[in-house]
């Protein structure tokens, strides 16, 4: 065989992997792209759309806290998506597309920031390539809508790799003073703007899985005098001290800052003030929880699947599989633990101590509070689960061969059904309604309203700000109240409007709507037509200031109703 011929077959042998992987990834990424921007339209919620509400309302406030603003949870979205979503309001494009190009673009960085920071740990290019792959997979529907719908918590995600790339960057191994030293520049700016965010969020989420890590590197180390001795020497080194040190001082004065922004602007209570459980209810709670949890990472089955066929067949190995995949690498800990790095080491430790303390406080608290609430809460735990996914990455070369068999069938099988999760066959005709209402409501000249919060911010993004849908809310005692969560004083004001107004109300609302007009006294709608699910009661001017005059209760008017 020709030299050239051999060193060719040589070439792609080594290199299958690396190529097998990236095209695993290019799968991925088409379905995530295909979700992010053409399926999730179906799923958009309000919570999905506050970045380009919170956006918009910045640019108008001319602050980046405004005072109007009503946060919730003591989140004061500091370092968050609405960031990315500014030059579209700038840009007079702050609809849907905008949302959905700010998810993506962060979907991308967030696997070439794995990709780097798994190539930091000495991992092979496919491995560092797989690290993106087993994240980016439509697990579930919830996983989708949780990660690359709404995207949230993906951020906390791409926080905690990037905590672990700086630790790596400030380790002995890193011989380059210029790269420490921004390395810490790094850490105590990221360190600054999470715990001005919210700090008891940060330590919830970065602190005590963190302190939790470092007692059981100190734990499992202590079979070897050698490991202990040295671990003991790194944690208290001079140069850790002093890291330390800086790093309470930043946190300090990040605390002393929140909590001093908080007492000038409007905040909502929230998960911050979620009760215990009371405990004869715990067990069932719980068990909610793991249903949540399975639900989350699709091994929950659907309703009438027959056992024998093969949809039934499937759903019974993800039942088994997929959770057993999130217990693979805690088994390994032990074993590997002295051929790991330190940072590997921390990497595991950390996702460990931090989904066990998420899950503990989604299974006692009332994050939740039954079974449909418990699926559809659980993203609490997201940056958590993607930490132990990335952790089975890291050890691979740990695991038995039955094991990656494991493994590689749950992957196999994940694959393989994604795609019903990606693009189910309800979502055209969910997207083409919505589109429907927002041009029906255009053609009629209505570009101001109010409705429940879930159907409220929806429609504001989807017609690029052509309709402005504000939330109010509807309470059996109370009667119609204007909503004071993740809200505008601002949307509330007399001048808010001078054209028509209209109230978007679903029908169980509809009589407690007849009741707001009697409670705040306002004129009788010129119009009142169903579009969809929804009844519009159409008023010529605000209702909320404009109030019914003495002729109007002495004679009834006649109101127009359209099919």
């Amino acid at each position: 065989m020709p030299p050239h011929k051999l060193c060719y077959k040589t070439l792609l042998k080594k290199n299958i992997p690396f190529l097998s992987a990236m095209l695993l990834l290019g799968f991925t990424l088409y379905e995530i792209s295909f979700y992010i921007f053409k399926t999730y339209r179906a799923f958009f919620n309000s919570d999905a759309a506050i970045a380009n509400i919170l956006a918009e309302e910045i640019v108008q406030a001319e602050s980046f806290f405004p005072s109007h603003w009503w946060y919730v949870n003591n989140d004061l979205w500091v370092f968050y998506k609405q960031l990315l979503v500014i030059p579209w309001v700038l840009a007079g494009k702050n609809g849907y597309f905008a949302h959905a190009f700010t998810v993506f673009e962060v979907s991308v960085f967030m696997i070439i920031f794995i990709y780097l920071f798994l190539r930091s740990l000495m991992l092979s290019r496919a491995s560092s390539v797989m690290g993106g792959v087993v994240v980016s997979i439509g697990y579930s529907p919830m996983y989708l809508r949780e990660l690359y719908g709404e995207a949230a918590y993906t951020w906390y995600f791409i926080f905690m790799i990037a905590f672990m790339f700086i630790f790596r960057k400030l380790s002995p191994h890193v011989i380059s003073k210029r790269t420490q030293i921004k390395a810490f520049i790094a850490f105590m700016i990221l360190l600054y703007l999470l715990v001005l965010a919210n700090p008891i969020r940060f330590f919830v989420y970065y602190i005590t899985p963190f302190f939790g890590a470092l007692a059981l590197l100190v734990y499992f180390a202590r079979d070897s005098l050698r490991t202990f001795k040295g671990a003991m020497l790194r944690m208290l080194s001079i140069k850790r001290i002093a890291i330390s040190i800086f790093a309470c001082a930043v946190m300090t004065g990040a605390t002393i800052t929140h909590f001093t922004l908080l007492e000038s602007l409007h905040f909502a209570g929230g998960a911050n003030n979620a009760p215990l459980v009371p405990l004869e209810d715990l067990p069932v709670h719980a068990a909610h929880a793991l249903l949540g949890l399975w639900n989350f990472i699709g091994s929950e089955w659907g309703t009438n699947v027959r056992a024998s066929s093969l949809e039934g067949i499937v759903s019974l190995a993800k039942f088994v599989l997929f959770p057993f995949v999130l217990v693979i690498p805690a088994l390994h800990i032990k074993k590997a633990f002295y051929q790991m790095s330190s940072t590997e080491r921390l990497f595991v430790l950390f996702s460990y101590v931090g989904f066990a303390l998420l899950l503990v406080l989604y299974s006692t608290t009332a994050l939740h509070e039954h079974a449909w609430a418990a699926r559809n809460n659980i993203r609490y735990l997201s940056p958590f689960l993607m930490m132990v996914l990335i952790c089975n990455v890291i050890m691979w070369r740990f695991f038995s061969l039955f094991m990656k068999l494991i493994l590689s069938v749950s992957l196999t099988i994940a694959l393989g059904v994604s795609w019903q999760y990606v693009s189910p066959k309800e979502w055209r005709g969910i997207v083409d309604e919505r589109i429907a209402l927002v041009e029906e409501l255009k053609s009629r000249g209505l570009h101001f309203g109010y409705a429940e919060y879930w159907d409220s911010h929806i429609y504001t993004v989807f017609s690029d700000g052509e309709v402005d849908i504000r939330p109010i809310d509807f309470d059996e005692k109370e009667g119609m109240k204007l909503v004071k969560w993740l809200s505008s004083d601002r949307w509330y004001q007399k001048d808010t409007t001078d054209g028509k107004v209209f109230f978007m109300v679903i029908p169980e609302d509809i009589d407690d709507m007849y009741r707001a007009i009697r409670d705040f006294n306002m004129p009788d709608p010129l119009e009142q037509f169903t579009l969809g699910k929804y009844t519009f009661f159409v008023f010529e001017k605000n209702p909320l200031y404009v109030k019914r005059t003495k002729a109007e209760a002495r004679k009834k008017k006649r109101i127009m109703t359209a099919p």
